[in-house]
Order: structure tokens, then C-alpha cells, then sequence
């Protein structure tokens, strides 16, 4: 959320963790451009021809008097250059009937559910799944990671190509602001799950279990090691927004429900 949106409305701490937990490093690539100003904050990247979420508006601040006029020309901007948009709304969005207006010009759409967690909620390594985190130097560890994530979400060449190199640079250090975990079934690589480190909080992201592996334990158990970690290092708080197959999972565990939102993702003509 853009400062001057947070200032406006006086945003809980709590809420402000969680809606401010997608924005990060992780997502940007070298060509990004980040909008965020005047109640906006939008990202366009021109080499993500494929991929929606690299071309996202997470808050926006339309035009009251001619709304549709302000959605066609933000939603031209992306499509001349043709790239996909996804465009977060929420309950509290303007107009009330955004979404609407979206599905109305062609947009798909799916549902998120947001969730902040206390780090000391005591989720258990379930017995039969070790998790180990990824070392950034390890190709190999790095490389698994990817193709666990990919297996289940079923990434664009391109992005992949970027989280590999992304995520080397932002796990290195003596201060890395992400950490990857790969999670493994009686041994076999069954699921992973990543984590971003903010100034007081974390962000869970990036997690995926493949199917021969769900509902076994891999998902509590990554999530166990994850919060963790963040005690280890004195972080009390973390946020994650699920889609609604893991949404059930994370209820399960004890995370605390903020907001469901929806995400419509809009192509460009052919």
C-alpha cells in the first residue's frame, strides 16, 4: 500500500502487514516499473509478455466522476505493449462494482484469501517429511527448488529464468532477504516453500506440493520449519495470501483470516 493510501486510512498495523506482504523484491525484474503514487501501486514490465503477475495493480485510486474511462486507459497502457494484467480488488475497492466492470471487458478471475499468523503458533514437522533450507550457492538446491515451484504452478519459461537468478541474489549473504525450503517425502522431494524478510514481519510465498505428495504433512511441515526460522531470528509476525485449495490448509493450521480478495487477470487482443 502506498504511503499516502496508508496515511489516509489509518491502516491497522496488522492489515498494513498483511496487504503490504505481496510487495517485494522478489517479484521485480530488471525492466519493472514500479507506479506508486496518488493512491496507486502498480508494476509494468515489458519482458513479461506471459506472465500477469509481473504486470499487477495491487491498489488503485480511480478516477470517481469516470471510472471506466480511467480502467480503459491504465488497462490500454499494458495492452499496447501486449502485456497481460492482473488487477487486485477488494472489498473495499472503488467503485463497488470494479470487478464487474472488469469481467465485463473479458477478465478472468480468482479468488485470494489473506492471512496473518503469530510465528509462535506451534506447527510440528509431521513425522516422515524432512525439510532442509536451499543453499543459494547450490545450483543443484536451487534448481530443485524451481522445478518444484514450476511442477505446480506451471511457470513461463521466462519467469523461471528470472526466479532462478532472482532468487540466487536475494538468499545470499549474511543478511538474506529470502529463504527457500524444499520438502521431502521418505525422501523424495515432495513440495517447497520461500519466504521474504521485511523490517518487522515476513512474507510466506511461493510454495508449492506436488500432487503425488498432498495431504501427507509436506505443507505443515514447510511451514512449521519457515515460522521457525522467523522466531529464531526475532520476527513475530508473517503474512500469506492463498489461493483457495491452500486457503483450507492454512485455516487448519491456525492462521488468522484478514480479507479475501479477488484477482482478474485480463489478456491482450490478439
Amino acid at each position: 500500500m502506498s504511503d499516502l493510501m496508508a496515511s489516509r486510512m489509518k491502516v491497522p498495523h496488522e492489515l498494513e502487514v498483511v496487504l503490504n506482504g505481496p510487495i517485494g523484491p522478489q517479484r521485480l525484474r530488471d525492466d519493472t516499473i514500479v507506479i506508486d503514487e496518488n493512491g496507486w501501486y502498480r508494476t509494468l514490465t515489458p519482458s513479461a509478455t506471459t506472465f500477469s503477475a509481473a504486470n499487477e495493480i495491487l491498489f488503485c485510486h480511480l478516477d470517481k466522476q469516470d471510472p471506466d474511462s480511467h480502467i480503459d486507459e491504465v488497462i490500454s497502457e499494458y495492452h499496447k505493449r501486449g502485456l497481460p494484467l492482473s488487477w487486485c480488488v477488494y472489498p473495499w475497492t472503488q467503485p463497488q462494482d470494479l470487478g464487474g466492470r472488469l469481467l465485463a471487458l473479458g477478465a478472468t478471475s480468482s479468488n485470494v484469501r489473506a492471512y496473518l499468523v503469530n510465528t509462535a503458533l506451534p506447527l510440528k514437522i509431521v513425522e516422515g517429511v524432512e525439510v532442509e533450507r536451499v543453499n543459494p550457492t547450490s545450483t543443484e538446491g536451487l534448481g530443485a527448488y524451481i522445478s518444484t515451484l514450476s511442477g505446480g504452478y506451471k511457470l513461463p519459461a521466462d519467469e523461471e529464468a528470472f526466479r532462478r537468478n532472482r532468487y540466487r541474489q536475494l538468499c545470499a549473504g549474511p543478511d538474506p532477504v529470502m529463504y527457500l525450503f524444499i520438502g521431502r517425502c521418505n525422501g523424495v522431494i515432495a513440495g517447497c516453500a520461500g519466504m521474504i524478510i521485511k523490517k518487522e514481519s515476513a512474507h510466506l510465498t511461493s510454495s508449492s506440493v506436488l500432487p503425488a505428495f498432498q495431504a501427507n504433512g509436506v505443507f505443515q511441515s514447510l511451514l512449521a520449519t519457515a515460522l521457525s526460522t522467523l522466531r529464531d531470528m526475532g520476527i513475530a509476525l508473517a503474512s500469506g495470501h492463498s489461493n483457495e485449495k491452500s486457503a483450507f490448509w492454512v485455516e487448519r493450521f491456525g492462521f488468522k483470516f484478514i480479507y479475501a480478495y479477488n484477482i482478474y487477470e485480463l489478456e491482450p487482443s490478439s
